[in-house]
């Protein structure tokens, strides 16, 4: 693979230009009551960098659309990036990283552009800052909270071990009709959890995508089948279990979560425990259509 170099010349042509045309964007009414809100529903006691991101966060994802259409040498650099999927559809706004006695934290924001639905971007990145931001807060907390327990408990301050938080997102599907990713958040203590939020979008409408629209209306009775014939499937490796009884999978939930591969099948994804002991993992079936 070629190795294009980059001096940082290119970036300040590029950085200018885009500089001058975003300054000349018009900003809609709505965006500023959008910031506003933001605003005001913050919660007291974040970092003064953590603000000013979520202040800036559409301003920068402007700016990076337009210095990519504006400067080659500019996109052929934020190219580079490691990111799954299309750039110019998911690609990571900014970094996050903490270390202290009491935790170790490391999230990857992902932002959504150029689908062609400004208030869908607005709204779901929103979003996203929104859940990012709660994530920091309450893990924040739950880590002192712990070491102080620790600690008052007869723990000594050298023994204890950092909380660990892992934020970062997976890009399932991009092409021209279908948008779906996964944040998914870890924490590690005495165990490991993982929480997932999935995001499925149709691009021609804007809209999220529901699992009727992928599988038709009987599609609760359409996934149960596949699912139970997978599980059975599975049960003939005796180091699998699933749960039986009232514990055990008896159909998908009204909310359930999924999101949609590359040959377009919705994913049924059941956290830890869920339907199975935890050493299962989080569980997913694919739903052929």
């Amino acid at each position: 693979m070629q190795n294009n170099k980059f001096d940082g010349s290119e970036y300040q042509d590029a950085f200018g230009g885009a500089k001058k045309i975003h300054q000349a964007i018009p900003i809609p009414p709505e965006l500023g009551g959008r910031v506003g809100a933001a605003l005001s529903s913050a919660r007291p006691g974040r970092g003064m960098a953590w603000r000013k991101t979520a202040v800036s966060a559409a301003a920068v994802l402007a700016l990076f659309i337009i210095s990519v259409n504006a400067s080659p040498a500019f996109a052929k650099t934020v190219y580079q990036v490691p990111v799954l999927g299309n750039v110019a559809r998911v690609f990571t706004l900014w970094r996050y990283s903490e270390q202290s006695d009491a935790r170790q934290i490391r999230i990857e924001v992902p932002s959504v552009s150029n689908t062609g639905h400004a208030e869908l971007e607005a709204r779901v990145n929103h979003e996203i800052q929104s859940k990012i931001d709660t994530i920091l807060e309450e893990s924040k907390k739950r880590s002192e909270s712990e070491r102080k327990a620790y600690l008052e408990t007869g723990g000594k301050a050298e023994d204890f071990i950092p909380v660990t938080v892992d934020v970062n997102y997976e890009v399932k599907c991009s092409n021209e009709s279908t948008l779906s990713f996964v944040i998914n958040k870890t924490e590690v203590r005495a165990s490991s959890n993982t929480e997932r939020i999935f995001y499925n979008i149709d691009l021609k409408t804007g809209k999220e995508i529901t699992l009727p629209e992928l599988l038709g209306k009987d599609y609760r009775k359409i996934a149960d089948a596949s699912i139970a014939k997978q599980i059975a499937e599975l049960k003939k490796d005796p180091k699998n279990m699933f749960f039986e009884g009232d514990e055990g999978f008896h159909g998908i939930s009204a909310d359930q979560h999924f999101y949609i591969n590359t040959k377009g099948n919705p994913v049924i994804c059941f956290d830890k425990y869920a339907i199975a002991p935890g050493y299962m993992g989080l569980l997913e079936f694919e739903i052929a259509k």
